[in-house]
């Protein structure tokens, strides 16, 4: 069987990752769609609207075939981690090909990213830095500069991994209005949070019925933890925290000191050297209590339909996918998001210790012959 994977957050599900998936799999021929997703916080460095399992169910009822989670600690990370995990879970699944949305297609994203191999950290590789790190070739959109970094980690750890570019529809990934049945996640998640039925347009019906029946999380919910950590923690302590150096510790506890609200933190401590993602992971990596970035270990099976059923049968892929997490797990590999996951649950409570999702529907994806 043949597979292709799709690296994404899903915050909230819509219409143009609807067309991704379909697109993808039609495009590489793949029996399988497999989807690697951020689960309850994600890499613009805020929680997601709405708990992992019910984005992997939305996602496994409009075309994936398997979901499963990139752990925490690399989902909120910055694009070059966020990037090498997502390949090395592409990899481990055996996938033959990696689709992702991005604004130019015809780019050469393997040429491009040989610039990576310039000196840079994860704490340093903020927008800023990342408009400076391509500034020889313009390349400036977010997409383009992720699939960069896909093409760097394709090159160094799956290099028969197939990339596969597929050109966004109608509306950029920062467009702030939704004007058709596809728009930015962005504009998405604004509509939602005015509480307005503009975002209806662009998400499909599964994912309506999500956002009817539960209430979106965002990042003023986590503030009184946020603020306790803030007014609890000394400046030398915050510098263990990934991504805190260049002494923006001292400017986040003054900052803090003087903010009631996440969002005046925020415009607290916005500058020109430091973008507002940039200085959310940074608040996710302090809330999480983030601090080195050790190896990728597992991945955990969160959704799964017949036809990926059916292809993990093909493999055996134990060392790597967790379909239960084991109490060593907890400890171990996936300790940081089981931290992650009872925080969030402390404001937006779900079936925290559920199996993974199993949809017996086959629909469209049925196994056709190849030649």
């Amino acid at each position: 069987m043949r597979a292709c994977a799709v690296i994404a957050e899903f915050n909230p599900f819509h219409n143009g990752h609807q067309y991704l998936l379909k697109t993808a799999r039609k495009t590489s021929q793949a029996d399988v769609m497999i989807v690697i997703m951020s689960g309850n916080f994600v890499q613009r460095g805020e929680p997601a609207l709405i708990n992992k399992w019910e984005r992997a169910a939305v996602a496994l009822q409009s075309g994936a075939d398997l979901v499963v989670e990139m752990p925490t600690e690399y989902a909120v990370a910055a694009a070059r981690d966020f990037a090498q995990a997502g390949v090395q879970i592409a990899q481990w699944l055996r996938a033959d090909a990696l689709a992702f949305g991005c604004e130019t297609p015809g780019l050469d994203f393997q040429a491009q990213s040989r610039l990576l191999d310039r000196t840079f950290s994860e704490q340093d590789y903020n927008q800023s830095f990342a408009s400076q790190l391509f500034a020889e070739s313009s390349l400036s959109r977010s997409n383009d500069i992720l699939g960069v970094n896909y093409a760097y980690w394709q090159l160094r750890l799956a290099p028969k991994l197939t990339l596969l570019p597929v050109e966004r529809l109608q509306a950029g990934h920062l467009d702030q209005e939704i004007k058709g049945t596809i728009a930015s996640a962005t504009a998405i998640r604004q509509s939602i949070q005015r509480n307005d039925a503009q975002y209806q347009q662009a998400v499909p019906d599964r994912m309506k019925k999500v956002l009817e029946r539960q209430k979106p999380v965002d990042w003023q919910a986590f503030w009184p933890f946020l603020e306790y950590r803030l007014k609890t923690t000394s400046a030398k302590e915050l510098r263990q925290i990934r991504g805190i150096n260049e002494g923006i510790e001292n400017r986040i506890l003054a900052q803090a000191a003087q903010s009631s609200s996440f969002m005046e933190l925020m415009t607290n401590l916005k500058t020109k050297r430091y973008s507002y993602t940039s200085l959310q992971r940074k608040l996710t990596a302090i809330l999480l209590n983030l601090r080195v970035l050790s190896p990728l270990q597992k991945t955990r099976l969160l959704a799964v339909n017949a036809q990926g059923q059916a292809y993990l049968r093909e493999h055996d892929f134990r060392e790597v996918l967790m379909t239960k997490v084991t109490k060593a797990d907890f400890t171990a590999s996936y300790q940081l998001t089981k931290r992650a996951d009872e925080l969030y649950q402390m404001v937006a409570p779900y079936e925290w210790g559920r199996t993974p999702i199993l949809e017996k529907n086959v629909k469209e994806k049925t196994l056709t012959k190849k030649s």
